[in-house]
């Protein structure tokens, strides 16, 4: 089953292309794909400032829902609202064990400062 009707926002999907360095594959984000994903609940999760006495860093973080089967993985990117997110960790499939909501749950933050 579907996520709720009410998850109506969208975000976008950057991955990178690979490249070879030194004989290994690597990320390479000077020609990375990018789609778009509807139907998506993105929620505030988490905000921070770092202050070392030489930068003052902020930091925001969401929680996104997205429908399941989305194609995301580790390393990707999250646009939303026009800022670029990373996804912390993998994301997690929830599947409902009673055959309601089923969902990919993500983190992503960013930095700015």
């Amino acid at each position: 089953m579907a996520i709720p009707s009410w998850c109506k926002q969208e975000i976008t999907i950057i991955r990178p292309g690979t490249a070879t360095s030194r004989g290994s594959s690597v990320y390479d984000w000077s020609n990375p794909t990018s789609w778009v994903v509807s139907n998506c609940s993105v929620q505030p999760a988490s905000t921070g400032l770092s202050q070392d006495g030489r930068v003052l860093g902020i930091n925001e973080g969401y929680t996104v829902y997205l429908p399941p089967g989305t194609d995301v993985k580790a390393g990707d990117r999250v646009e939303f609202e026009g800022e670029t997110y990373t996804i912390l960790g993998r994301p997690k499939p929830w599947v409902s064990a009673t055959g309601a909501v089923s969902h990919i749950q993500l983190s992503i933050e960013r930095w700015s400062g």
